[in-house]
């Protein structure tokens, strides 16, 4: 057997599962692309993020990803969006920007 199942019963219905962190910070990689911050076919950011996240021992609390796109759009920056149990925060953010800078904006 190649996958193991998460759950004991398999049915035809959707099952809830619990996240194993309480914030989702996704960055469009859309954006990213068009200002040429990719590392193949991640997000610069995504990766910058993902190891302070690490680094900091927060990953329980926050999780970084790459998404296709947040329909925001801006011009020659990157849309990061937070995601957490009380709502959506969206901003944008430069090329440039560190990751640290993210987070500290988000206060996480």
């Amino acid at each position: 057997m190649i996958f193991k199942r998460r759950t004991k019963h398999h049915d035809k219905g959707i099952t809830g599962a619990e996240a194993p962190w309480q914030n989702c910070l996704a960055v469009c990689s859309k954006c990213a692309r068009k200002v040429k911050a990719m590392q193949g076919d991640k997000t610069q950011l995504r990766v910058q993020l993902k190891a302070l996240i690490a680094a900091k021992g927060i990953k329980k609390l926050v999780r970084a990803v790459d998404v296709s796109c947040l329909d925001v759009c801006p011009e020659n920056k990157i849309t990061v969006a937070l995601f957490s149990e009380t709502g959506a925060q969206i901003t944008e953010v430069g090329p440039g920007t560190e990751a640290q800078q993210i987070l500290s904006h988000f206060r996480l």
